[in-house]
């Protein structure tokens, strides 16, 4: 299922004239240190398994507004290199208008323990782990996954008799996703309100429309394209995921309507139908150079650019 998303709340405007005390400065990208991949391998984040090492990951380091208005520059995730610019274009964005995030820092904090990390409401990346309940790995093993103020946008799952779970348990409070209610003070930090900057920015899945579970601190790229990159020389991947952006820009200036209605094909798709296969990764894995020659070749072809 291919999502895309144009909505922007208008609190983010208002937000936007939060006085602060020093202003915008672009994200800083960083590579992992030695002693960083030590720290993260001992706290159980980083492990020999892991499909994307420590020579493959980024830091990138970005200022933000927590809820009280105080602005910060030390906000920090660990993300896999190709896509590490797009994320400070992503906070840069937020800190710009003005969403509040309540903190950042590398989940080895928390010793890996995502439920402590949401419970301290972290906006987190990269962990070596699998998805919760499940031995399948997380787009977070990638450093191709987001999660942002998880307790304003919790993780909930559903029992066999309907009753909801809410991780944090504090976000139940945050159930009710309407940004403005008779009577109630306006909500912020939900993610709804930004799908649209993550989306333009390569994040284009978000958790929030799943079915069960329902994962609103979640952005991701695909699994598919999580292994493909991985796979990659880091100049590829680079070279795959700025296409990949600018597929997402071109389409979405020519079919505005279909942009916003969510029925949009990335650029992934178009990949597997010039190659004629059903999954990228394989493709790669067969043949580099098939696959990056269509990369290298890319152009918008406005008959893929919508999901029928």
């Amino acid at each position: 299922m291919i999502i895309c998303y144009r909505h922007i709340s208008m609190s983010l405007l208002v937000a936007a004239t939060v006085s602060t005390t020093f202003s915008v400065s672009a994200a800083q990208i960083n590579a992992i240190s030695i002693a960083e991949c030590q720290a993260m391998t001992k706290a159980g984040v980083m492990a020999a398994a892991a499909p994307v090492p420590c020579q493959r990951l980024k830091k990138v380091t970005f200022n933000y507004r927590d809820f009280a208005g105080k602005a910060h520059a030390n906000g920090q995730l660990v993300v896999m290199d190709a896509v590490a610019p797009y994320v400070g274009k992503i906070f840069d964005a937020l800190y710009q208008h003005g969403f509040p995030i309540h903190k950042a820092v590398p989940i080895e904090a928390y010793g890996g323990n995502d439920t402590r990390s949401m419970t301290a409401n972290n906006t987190s990346a990269f962990n070596y782990r699998p998805v919760a309940g499940t031995g399948s790995l997380s787009l977070h093993a990638y450093g191709a996954a987001i999660d942002i103020n998880p307790l304003q946008n919790p993780f909930v799952t559903f029992s066999g008799n309907g009753n909801a779970k809410f991780s944090p348990t504090q976000g139940t409070r945050y159930a009710n996703r309407a940004s403005y209610r008779f009577g109630k003070p306006n909500s912020r930090g939900m993610a709804e309100v930004v799908i649209d900057i993550f989306a333009r920015n390569g994040f284009q899945y978000w958790g929030g429309f799943w079915d069960s579970p329902i994962d609103y601190q979640h952005f991701q790229l695909t699994k598919d394209m999580a292994l493909t990159m991985s796979k990659m020389t880091p100049a590829q991947a680079a070279l795959f995921f700025k296409r990949y952006v600018e597929w997402y820009d071109s389409c979405s200036k020519m079919y505005p309507t279909a942009y916003s209605h969510h029925k949009f094909n990335d650029y992934t798709e178009y990949l597997k139908s010039k190659l004629s296969v059903k999954s990228l990764n394989q493709a790669y894995s067969a043949d580099p150079k098939q696959v990056m020659s269509a990369i290298n070749l890319q152009s918008v072809r406005s008959a893929i650019c919508v999901k029928r």
